[in-house]
């Protein structure tokens, strides 16, 4: 989406032309429409934005790092200490997220760094770090808002000051979240159906908080720091409500606004976890036996991930360097990666999802209407090759909802992925005519209705003049009314031939679907015919 962006040329455009056949552009902000990396790739079109993306997150990665090193330092724990808790953070697990949905961790830093103000007293920059919050997820924001207040009541016991600089923050962001917002309050998204009763059963297999990439992504000495922590006046607290939220699903559905009790928004309370982590060792002055607790790390599932903690850790407590402490924070996060390369990056489908073939079939062909893909439909939605290629499917979550039912529950284009709200390119003829669909890429030739006209290696793009236009005027009409009256399968032809609108009309139209019984019977019998034929 990020090189698509690019592709419009504009910074707040209104619409994207090329998705959906033509949408809102705020159907896709949270995908990085105003991110720093993203702007700044506007300045250098002929780079590949995957540049810009992978650096921009590893910067954030590092970051984070740092800025918990930085975080705990300022608080009075021990270089040690500090150091053996920013490792801990830079390879959680949640970071696996770095390489695909990466907008679940971008906001980290921008939490580290406005604990940081809160310590130091300096809350008016934390409007800033706001803004930031909002520009790379603003779904995860009001957690983080609600984060920081609770770190900055556990510290300082006051809210006040910091309320009035996190109001400024969401002032300043408003083009952002305003237009974004009102879209989603008009679509009445419906989500899934939670069982209140349900989100006050303990759940115990802690996905927020340990291993699961989902959530905190920790390790089992996380766990064992949150209960050590019940033992002091100071962390018993918070240390208390900590164990709550990862353990009863109702704070998992506050944080995330009541619309469903995903623990991945616990990713938040990552800081507060790795700080109850380093008050522990420090007060019961554990500094020489961290080497036995890193050791922990090779009891959990994550053996070669512990065993490299441990010898970082090892060797950053024998040689007391301090100007190799970031060094050494490097070499945990080139590993992690090294670890995960198979699973970040499927080459075979890079290569699909980028390929040249594709790109020059797109470049040299007159495109007078819609384009279809049909090679690897889910991820190929928001993928364009060309601005002159326009396409009907898409993937957002805050998706037209009235064109997600015509296509999924009116026209019944088959549902090809785990999640509905990706509008995939289908086969259907009807989303095909109906949407206007004139050009299809596939590898195979052999689509009804539709005639090759070109092909570059193994891929092939066909043709069909016979659709709906894209804009058209017709008196064919039928109401609302008279159409929901309508079932499966009465109700294709039906769309096909009228043009459903809101009020009554006199255009009568009567199904020309019929039933043919004994159908399974008659194919059975020509079955056993052609294997006859076949025999002789």
């Amino acid at each position: 989406m990020a090189d698509y962006f690019r592709q419009t040329q504009q910074l707040l455009p209104d619409s994207f032309a090329n998705l959906q056949g033509q949408t809102n552009a705020f159907s896709f902000s949270y995908y990085g429409l105003l991110r720093p990396d993203v702007l700044v790739s506007y300045l250098f079109p002929n780079i590949p934005i995957h540049f810009f993306i992978i650096g921009y997150v590893t910067l954030l990665w590092s970051s984070t790092g740092g800025l918990c090193y930085c975080w705990l330092r300022n608080k009075g724990y021990k270089d040690s200490i500090s150091f053996f808790s920013s490792i801990c953070c830079i390879c959680a697990n949640c970071f696996f997220q770095s390489h695909q949905q990466i907008m679940f961790i971008e906001i980290l830093p921008f939490l580290f760094l406005s604990f940081i103000l809160i310590d130091k007293n300096k809350r008016q920059w934390i409007s800033l770090c706001v803004v930031m919050a909002l520009f790379h997820n603003y779904f995860y924001t009001p957690g983080m808002i609600l984060i920081l207040l609770l770190y900055d009541y556990d510290q300082n016991h006051m809210i006040k000051d910091i309320l009035i600089s996190i109001l400024i923050g969401i002032g300043m962001a408003t083009i952002l979240w305003l237009p974004t917002g009102y879209l989603i309050l008009n679509n009445h998204k419906s989500v899934v159906q939670t069982n209140l009763f349900n989100l006050l059963i303990p759940n115990f297999t802690l996905k927020g908080l340990v291993y699961d990439s989902y959530g905190c992504g920790l390790t089992v000495i996380s766990w064992i720091a949150l209960f050590q922590g019940i033992q002091f006046k100071k962390t018993r607290k918070l240390s208390i409500l900590l164990i709550l939220m990862f353990v009863f699903p109702m704070f998992s559905y506050i944080l995330n606004g009541t619309l469903y009790a995903r623990t991945k928004i616990l990713v938040l309370c990552l800081p507060l976890v790795l700080m109850i982590l380093s008050y522990w060792l420090q007060e019961r002055k554990l500094n020489k036996s961290l080497l036995v607790l890193a050791s922990l790390f090779l009891c959990t599932k994550t053996t070669l991930l512990g065993l490299l903690i441990s010898l970082v850790f090892i060797g950053y407590y024998f040689m007391d360097k301090k100007e190799c402490l970031m060094m050494y924070a490097l070499v945990p996060m080139i590993v992690f990666t090294g670890f995960n390369y198979n699973q970040c990056l499927d080459l075979k489908l890079y290569n699909s999802m980028y390929s040249k073939d594709k790109q020059k079939l797109m470049q040299r062909n007159d495109l007078n209407q819609r384009t279809a893909d049909l090679d690897q439909v889910g991820y190929s939605v928001n993928r364009i090759y060309d601005p002159k290629e326009m396409k009907a499917s898409s993937y957002t979550s805050t998706s037209n909802s009235l064109y997600n039912t015509f296509i999924y529950d009116i026209i019944k284009s088959p549902i090809s992925q785990s999640n509905r709200t990706i509008i995939t390119d289908s086969e259907n003829y009807l989303y095909l005519s109906m949407m206007g669909i004139q050009n299809v890429l596939s590898k195979d030739s052999n689509l009804y209705g539709y005639k090759e006209v070109d092909s570059k290696g193994k891929y092939k793009l066909l043709k069909n003049k016979n659709v709906f236009p894209m804009v058209y005027f017709t008196s064919d009409t039928m109401s609302e009314s008279e159409f929901d009256k309508l079932f499966y399968p009465y109700n294709l032809d039906t769309i096909y031939n009228r043009t459903i609108v809101n009020g009554e009309t006199s255009n009568d139209y009567a199904s020309k679907m019929k039933l043919i019984k004994n159908l399974d019977q008659s194919i059975v019998i020509q079955n056993k015919r052609k294997k006859k034929n076949n025999t002789h």
